[in-house]
């Protein structure tokens, strides 16, 4: 069995927390190698295109983890509303512990779209991830597929928005509104 590689883990876990917190642009290769604790050949043997495709890497990888842990939340016997509800809380909290903290896709996908088609395509892939999770559970609720996708993406639409207002102002009151308008589109 292949030993996992420290330095590839590092540098996205680095990175991931750097551009969450700083920004892409605000983040270079230095302070990530640094903070990981890898060397520059290490950050090239797994990402030769440089900084871009480890940001696609990030993307992917927090973005995957993100939408696992959205799953498992919507297979609860519990109403959309009410899950909505909980992962806002979830995110609200973690701007309470630390308010750079915020979507960890986001600020890498707003900053580097343009700049890498690598970048682009792993947000498109991620964010379209997220809106399939919820509605893949509309849709098992019983909520016909036009509806379903309709809502899926406005919901992820609001608690983004929602969680980027937040971020900025440094007050829960966007993520407080979201609960209810998402409750409005759920219907209840």
């Amino acid at each position: 069995m292949p030993r996992p590689d420290r330095s590839r883990t590092a540098l996205v876990a680095t990175a991931a927390r750097l551009f969450r917190r700083q920004g892409y642009a605000a983040t270079g290769v230095n302070q990530i190698l640094e903070q990981a604790d890898v060397k520059a050949g290490s950050l090239y043997h797994h990402f030769p295109a440089g900084k871009a495709q480890l940001a696609a890497a990030v993307v992917e990888t927090v973005g995957t983890d993100i939408e696992r842990r959205l799953r498992e939340f919507l297979d609860s016997p519990l109403p959309v509303a009410d899950i909505v509800d909980g992962w806002i809380e979830v995110m609200a909290e973690g701007l309470a512990t630390d308010p750079r903290d915020g979507c960890p896709i986001e600020p890498i996908a707003t900053e580097s779209v343009h700049a890498s088609p690598d970048v682009r395509a792993a947000a498109i892939r991620t964010f379209g991830g997220w809106c399939r999770a919820v509605t893949d559970r509309l849709r098992a609720d019983g909520w016909a597929a036009d509806d379903a996708d309709r809502v899926g993406l406005a919901l992820i639409a609001l608690v983004e928005g929602a969680l980027l207002l937040a971020r900025i102002t440094g007050e829960r009151a966007a993520l407080d509104a979201a609960k209810v308008a998402a409750r409005r589109l759920l219907g209840g």
